[in-house]
């Protein structure tokens, strides 16, 4: 490539064991800026690490469209950084320490880390950075609006919001959120770590523990729009009202390869929360040990107000509710269909008056997890959700598990290849 800019590229290996595939970007910048905190100096032109930066900020001011800016480990006290609507790539990289994490933007309060409102696409990057402490009324630590742009392998820690998103606030834009963990970051409202207000983000391959949320959706709070959550992992999370990991209101979001593992709502809905006619779909996630407020329903999934979630390949096991629906709770007028599902069927497993389905297929015994008190829900050679799936659930795009292993292989060596009921599969 010889003109500036991001292109993707795909690497396939193919071996005697089948082939895998896999694409990234490559960045060919155009001018490189080099940011250094512990040595650097906004008097400096910022063309290499004897010349470099002290400020994020200064660095984004003088880069232009397909620039490179590398930021060296060390603490920053910036808030509110902007792109202005340049397609930056800005990478934290391990400099001044070799091997440390990354540089961390420290907030300490005062606002939130990065603003992009100015139009800015996926070609606008941040990678490699932990962000903390932010405060904000929306977005603790990112605010978008109108913007997609891409955050990568960052770690966002104890970052808070008034209103929504404690770490992340989405409105009206398609963020790309890959590789990110999200510990301890709060909202007073909803949205606990990112709050999607008609924006069909993708997330995929991020951890979210011990986030909360006052209102609805303990780690993710979505509001229209058909966003993708895609081998994620929702451990500890809870909200005052619904959605302990994720609420859902008038939205349809794709939900695949996700665990849901002791989060928790004082509302209904301990995992999941689906009100204002939802209808996500999810498809090989492992629910377990969630759990609803006392007095309320579904201690895995909830669903009000016409709301029809669809459950495909999924496991909900020792789920509690203080209320109805230990497993899955359907309101009047809700339909939620259960295709080639294993669920805990014990009394109160299901409660509502609205319609469960579970006639295609599945499954009512125990699932045979490898150690669910110390949270490894993989499952042992003798569980009963092995090739018990139905391949054609499965997205074409989708041919890994949890791990990054093999999605479909023929688990009880009969000769046939089935999906595995669950997140990961038994390889």
């Amino acid at each position: 490539y010889n003109n500036p800019g991001c292109y993707t590229v795909k690497l396939t290996v193919t071996g005697p064991a089948g082939s895998d595939s896999k694409e990234m970007c490559v960045l060919v910048a155009d001018n490189i800026w080099y940011v250094n905190g512990s040595r650097g100096s906004d008097i400096n032109g910022g063309t290499g690490w004897s010349d470099a930066f002290a400020t994020i900020g200064k660095a984004l001011s003088v880069a232009d469209d397909y620039d490179l800016v590398l930021v060296a480990d060390a603490t920053y006290n910036e808030t509110d950084l902007k792109f202005n609507g340049k397609k930056i790539y800005l990478k934290g990289v391990d400099h001044n320490t070799v091997g440390a994490t990354r540089p961390v933007i420290d907030c300490r309060g005062k606002g939130r880390g990065f603003v992009f409102d100015s139009g800015e696409t996926k070609d606008c990057v941040v990678n490699n950075f932990t962000i903390k402490n932010g405060s904000a009324d929306r977005g603790g630590a990112i605010y978008c609006y109108s913007s997609s742009p891409t955050i990568v392998n960052c770690a966002f820690s104890s970052n808070g919001a008034n209103y929504y998103g404690g770490a992340i606030y989405c409105e009206s834009g398609d963020p790309t959120i890959t590789s990110c963990t999200f510990n301890n970051n709060s909202a007073n409202w909803d949205g606990g770590a990112i709050y999607c207000y008609s924006s069909s983000s993708a997330v995929s391959d991020c951890t979210f523990t011990h986030n909360g949320a006052k209102g609805s959706g303990g780690a993710i709070c979505y509001n229209d729009k058909s966003p993708m959550v895609t081998n994620c992992i929702f451990n500890d999370n809870s909200a005052g009202d619904d959605g302990g990991a994720i609420a859902c209101y008038s939205s349809s979001p794709t939900i695949i390869n996700c665990t849901f593992n002791g989060n928790s709502a004082g509302g209904d809905g301990g995992a999941v929360c689906c009100d204002d006619s939802s209808t996500p779909t999810l498809t090989n996630c492992t629910f377990s040990d969630n759990s609803a407020g006392a007095g309320d329903d579904g201690g895995a999934v909830a669903c009000y107000n016409s709301s029809s979630p669809t459950l495909n390949n999924c496991i909900l096991w020792s789920d509690s509710a203080g209320s109805g629906g230990n497993e899955i709770y359907a309101d009047s007028g809700c339909t939620v269909t259960l295709n080639h599902c294993c669920v805990d069927n014990s009394a109160g497993a299901y409660g509502g008056s609205g319609t469960i389905d579970d006639s295609n297929n599945c499954i009512f015994d125990d699932p045979q997890f490898v150690d669910a008190a110390g949270g490894d829900y993989h499952l042992k050679p003798t569980s009963p959700c092995i090739d018990a799936g139905d391949n054609s659930l499965i997205p074409s795009s989708v041919d890994k598990d949890l791990d990054g292993n093999k999605r479909i292989v023929d688990g009880d060596n009969n000769g046939t290849a089935t999906v595995d009921i669950g997140a990961c599969e038994k390889q």
